[in-house]
């Protein structure tokens, strides 16, 4: 890992509402250190099955798996969606592989699932990262999360191939465009 590209990322900081299918409105922004408590609660919250496709285990270390999703650091770059009443209802997290790739993984609340948040949170990553010269996202999948291949075949071509017992996902981060031309109803211009 060369871990420069996300170490002077200043405009992530801000903050940015957005509209959901169901109407509700939610705010992303940067996720902080300081965020590992409320992340926690969050990933506590979630069904047995979406921490098993998220995770690929149901029974993660929930403490653990909080601490490392709100780690900070030069080659990572997490954000959070938050609801109306300032909960966390999402939150996506990018790492880099090498200069020009990073993994990138999303969680929506079980109650928001269907409602365009993952689709927000990898557009918003997908427009950092390019910025910071990431090129590519890639991601494994468990073959049952149909919702999440969806996102990522959908709204960004992802080719998806079988690998070592998961979906291998790769797309490039310009496909932000896509997503926006395919849901202008959710995504917004960056």
């Amino acid at each position: 890992m060369s871990g420069v590209a996300f170490s002077h990322v200043d405009d992530a900081g801000e903050q940015r509402s957005s509209r959901l299918r169901d109407g509700s409105t939610v705010t992303i922004r940067r996720c902080i250190a300081a965020d590992e408590p409320a992340l926690r609660a969050f990933l506590q919250a979630l069904s047995l099955k979406a921490r098993r496709l998220r995770f690929f285990t149901g029974a993660v270390d929930i403490a653990t798996a909080a601490h490392l999703t709100a780690a900070t650091g030069p080659d990572r770059l997490g954000l959070l969606a938050l609801d109306e009443r300032g909960e966390i209802v999402g939150h996506a997290l990018c790492i880099e592989l090498d200069p020009s790739r990073a993994e990138v993984a999303v969680e929506v609340a079980d109650r928001l699932h269907g409602q365009g948040l993952g689709t927000l949170l990898v557009v918003r990553l997908a427009v950092l990262a390019e910025r910071h010269g990431i090129s590519r996202f890639v991601a494994e999948v468990l073959a049952d999360n149909d919702e999440m291949l969806d996102v990522f075949r959908d709204g960004f071509d992802a080719r998806v191939a079988w690998r070592e017992g998961v979906e291998a996902v790769e797309f490039p981060t310009s496909a932000w465009r896509l997503a926006r031309e395919r849901y202008p109803e959710v995504v917004r211009a960056p």
